[in-house]
């Protein structure tokens, strides 16, 4: 079985690790003050939220205390007291943000609390009653276990208006009875199944029904009771209750946070009793050092007339607010978290590709470098020995016959050194970010036929045939001495790599150009990197044969001078030999 190959990874682990933190530090940093501001802005929102609803409850108990008055109902302790529960226990989940939880409590002028958040059970009276509405507080009836088993059912109960776009659904009730005493008797919760029903079902049912806009009637199939409560202590004969109201503090938010809320000493710790107060107008208030009660709000209530002199006529009202900003934030900016760590992450990702592809081109830069170098001082070797050998003889032998030969043979060894030198300063500027590129409309005919004129004495004596078919108007637009470059270092290659009596097919048009020649074929495992520098495409037998010699940079200078004209080469195996390809 073949071993797969380890991938390399270019990126110093340090280096990366650094980012990580620096990108990981700069994400806490950010994601610290956005939520430090948004927690800021809930402690507003929760003070405004307060603000404005101790202003609606004392604008709702303004309105009752007037239209009592108007009916002229006696505004006692008892109306008072009573009435406030109910202000209370209606608005309980009103004016509430996330995570902000609430409660208030009502003094007389005399610091005795009449009133208070809390669970009850509330109804607005009929008009035989002057006590103001009837309020049951279920802490003074009901055990803990047994309010909260009645606040969990509590918070299924309503029914919106979605329910009657279904066929049948389920809800809950609750039901409420009281003794000849006023006091709660029996309190149940009934499970009701529902359903639309015809004009015919509706009008022959006998049991619970109901019509919407005297259009749709629906019909109570089964009602089962799942919860009841009796008081053992209740008088006997009982009086069932219109449509009541059953509330417990913050129940709008979840069983959690009433289970908060009812835990919580500061919002269920009022006093019974404080000694300062608002004044009769309701504009000074005072409180005493030994009575410091902890509040967000105060503000004052006045009842009927201060000169009639009927029962209390100024109360004092406090709110407290447990306001988890914090929390809140967290909460509001838990999809910015997530999103900022996706951003963060795609950041890391694009850094670590950047740094990646960064120290790849450096290694392989580096690689590049060092191969360059080893290659050009084997190249320069070879001629600089040649040199040594003849300037040795020469000097040993000055009137040697040989004279003549001995320096050719230098020449040319220099000339050697020379092209060499050429080519490695043209690989020097292709790969200069200085490059100025003089771009021009280039006749690629005449570029061809210039091109295979300057190669014919090489084809004429290795007898290979050059044909050409290019169409008169095929341009290209790019620097002429480059393309000239380019295209010689293709032509170079398909006449050395060739046979003897081989042939050069050239085809050009207005979009391409493909240069194909007879013989040897390159490997298949070279294909992929015949462009890369100082490869030869595992050919060096054919250059043996043909007397010629490269040092494997014509496709790697073809292939950047093209590439940095928007051209693409592509080398290919022939049935005949080899082929390139130049499109545009």
């Amino acid at each position: 079985m073949k071993k797969e190959k380890k991938k390399i990874r270019y990126t110093p682990s340090g280096v990366m690790k650094k980012f990580v933190l620096v990108f990981v530090a700069l994400y806490m940093g950010i994601m610290g003050a956005a939520t430090y501001l948004v927690q800021e802005k809930f402690v507003q929102d929760h003070q405004e939220a307060l603000q404005s609803l101790s202003d609606d409850i004392r604008w709702i108990q303004a309105q009752l205390a007037q239209e009592a008055a108007d009916e002229g109902v006696s505004i006692g302790r008892e109306w008072v007291g009573n009435t406030m529960d109910y202000i209370l226990a209606v608005n309980a989940g009103a004016g509430e943000l996330p995570y902000m939880l609430w409660s208030g409590a009502v003094w007389d002028e005399d610091g005795d609390k009449i009133a208070e958040s809390g669970p009850v059970y509330t109804m607005m009276p009929g008009d035989e009653n002057e006590n103001g509405p009837l309020v049951w507080r279920l802490d003074e009836w009901l055990t803990e276990e047994e309010m909260d088993q009645l606040a969990e059912y509590d918070a299924k109960t309503g029914r919106s208006m979605s329910v009657y776009e279904q066929e049948e659904w389920t809800e809950y009730q609750e039901n409420a009875s009281m003794d000849r005493n006023g006091e709660p008797a029996e309190i149940t919760v009934l499970r009701e199944s529902w359903r639309k029903a015809t004009q015919e079902e509706a009008e022959n049912w006998i049991g619970k029904m109901m019509t919407i806009d005297n259009e749709q009637s629906y019909i109570c199939e089964n009602s089962e009771e799942v919860w009841s409560w009796e008081n053992p202590d209740a008088a006997k004969g009982r009086k069932e209750l219109g449509v009541g109201n059953l509330s417990f503090p913050a129940q709008s938010q979840g069983k959690s946070c009433w289970e908060e809320w009812k835990k919580d000493e500061y919002l269920t710790g009022f006093p019974d009793q404080i000694q300062g107060g608002y004044n009769t107008e309701g504009t000074e208030y005072t409180e005493y050092a030994a009575d410091k009660v902890d509040s967000e709000v105060t503000i004052p209530l006045l009842f009927g007339d201060a000169d009639s002199g009927s029962g209390v006529q100024t109360c004092t009202m406090k709110f407290r607010m447990t306001s988890h900003s914090w929390l809140a934030a967290l909460d509001y900016m838990k999809y910015v978290y997530v999103s900022g760590a996706l951003l963060l992450l795609v950041c890391i990702l694009i850094v670590w590709r950047t740094l990646e592809k960064s120290y790849r081109n450096s290694a392989q830069a580096e690689a590049y470098r060092r191969d360059f170098t080893n290659a050009m001082a084997h190249e320069m070797k070879t001629p600089l020995s040649v040199i040594r050998g003849f300037s040795e003889n020469l000097k040993e032998n000055p009137d040697t016959g040989k004279r003549e030969y001995y320096l050719d043979q230098i020449i040319g060894q220099t000339e050697e050194m020379d092209n060499t030198v050429k080519e490695m300063i043209q690989v020097s500027k292709l790969d200069s970010d200085e490059l100025n590129i003089q771009k021009e409309k280039i006749s690629l005919r005449d570029l061809l036929e210039q091109e295979t004129e300057r190669i014919a004495l090489r084809t004429e004596e290795r007898r290979i045939r050059v044909e050409i078919r290019c169409d008169e108007n095929a341009e290209v637009e790019g620097d002429r001495k480059m393309l000239e470059k380019a295209f010689r270092c293709l032509l170079d290659n398909a006449v050395s790599y060739n046979r003897d009596e081989g042939r050069i097919r050239i085809n050009a048009d207005r979009e391409k150009c493909v240069i194909a020649n007879t013989g040897e074929q390159i490997p298949e495992e070279e294909l992929p990197h015949v462009c890369e520098m100082l490869r030869r495409g595992g050919r060096e037998s054919r250059e043996r044969a043909s007397g010629e010699k490269h040092l494997g940079m014509g496709l790697y200078l073809a292939d950047r001078i093209f590439r940095l004209h928007g051209m693409e080469l592509k080398v290919e195996n022939t049935a005949e030999g080899v082929q390139v390809s130049v499109k545009w």
